[in-house]
């Protein structure tokens, strides 16, 4: 979360983070009024993570320009630069898409590949799906809620809804989605997410599967210390 044009702008990431741990999303929103505890940096576990998820995403790049895909790379800047630059390139039809950016409402943020096919849009005789790069085996659950917010903010580009997305797996293998079994999924739990900021709940810190990736770990560990926690 972020402001943004006197907005509050969220990100796919702040929405995974929110249905992994609302009481995260609390702590951010409080560190971002300037309130509450101060986040820790990033842990080793997931600077590391970070670092082999960027030599995944370098690798497919290099496979698709070997494979002779054209390719628009968006150089990052700002979003709402970065946006008009993807609309831009989508509109000339490029093959593939690197880093496409979104800005809509208040959502936004960055794809990995918008990649062009043969279905119609307003675009042309051609339109665009999006896919990430991701290091599982297999496909996460959390994975649905960005490809199918990056899936509608792309919609409202090309005029009409992809009906996939794919997850491009450390394995090398390709995971295809069809949007509609998770579009009603991803949407609820975008509009939790907003809900939660508008009228936040009291939370509180519970151990969950995202505490070794979290900046409030250690202040969470803090708490449990302190109140003598089971």
């Amino acid at each position: 979360m972020r402001e943004f044009d006197n907005t509050l702008l969220f990100s796919a990431t702040d929405l995974m983070r929110f249905m992994g741990c609302v009481h995260a999303t609390a702590l951010d929103l409080m560190c971002l009024r300037g309130e509450g505890p101060t986040p820790g940096k990033d842990t080793e576990d997931a600077a590391l993570l970070q670092k082999q998820g960027d030599a995944h995403e370098a690798a497919h790049l290099a496979r698709l320009k070997a494979d002779g895909k054209g390719v628009v790379e968006i150089e990052r800047g700002s979003l709402a630069q970065d946006s008009e630059a993807t609309r831009i390139a989508l509109t000339g039809g490029a093959e593939v898409v690197f880093q496409g950016a979104f800005l809509s409402g208040n959502w936004g943020g960055w794809s990995d590949f918008l990649m062009r096919v043969d279905r119609p849009s307003a675009l042309g005789p051609f339109s665009y799906e999006v896919a990430d790069t991701k290091l599982k085996r297999r496909p996460h659950p959390k994975h649905v809620l960005q490809l199918v917010l990056y899936s509608d903010l792309l919609t409202e580009i090309q005029g009409a809804a992809p009906e996939f997305a794919h997850v491009e797996l450390g394995t090398g293998e390709r995971a295809t989605l069809r949007l509609a079994d998770y579009a009603h999924y991803a949407r609820a739990a975008r509009a939790r997410l907003e809900a939660f900021v508008a009228s936040p709940t009291i939370t509180r810190p519970v151990p969950c599967a995202d505490c070794g990736f979290c900046r409030w770990a250690d202040h969470c560990t803090s708490v449990w210390t302190r109140e003598d926690s089971l």
